[in-house]
């Protein structure tokens, strides 16, 4: 099994990475507005509420997890649940390397037993 400082590390770049992943999702979304704005036509302003809702959703989960993610990466084998259950939650909703760099820092945190 890996120490806590390897886990620690996984945890750390996986929400760097989301940080970064954060910012790009901000881009989007102004790029988005930028680029259909002058458009009026219904169908394509449609397409843009949708595109626009989805970076914001998923910059909205992105910021969640990158917060806990920061919180937790002191003492990762007292929050092993919590990074596996955001790991798991942000491969889906977040982005898939930030989640599962931590989902992989979860797994190889030590117990707190051990």
């Amino acid at each position: 099994m890996a120490d806590d400082s390897t886990a620690r590390t996984l945890v750390t770049v996986g929400a760097w990475l989301q940080l970064i992943f954060w910012l790009v999702g901000i881009g989007m979304i102004v790029f988005t507005f930028l680029l259909f704005l002058p458009f009026w036509d219904p169908m394509i302003m449609m397409f843009f509420l949708f595109a626009t809702l989805f970076y914001i959703l998923i910059t909205i989960f992105g910021i969640i997890f990158m917060f806990l993610w920061f919180s937790w990466r002191k003492d990762p084998s007292a929050h092993k649940t919590g990074l596996i259950v955001t790991g798991v939650l942000g491969l889906f909703l977040a982005g898939f390397l930030p989640g599962l760099l931590v989902l992989i820092g979860g797994i190889v945190a030590p117990s707190e037993s051990a």
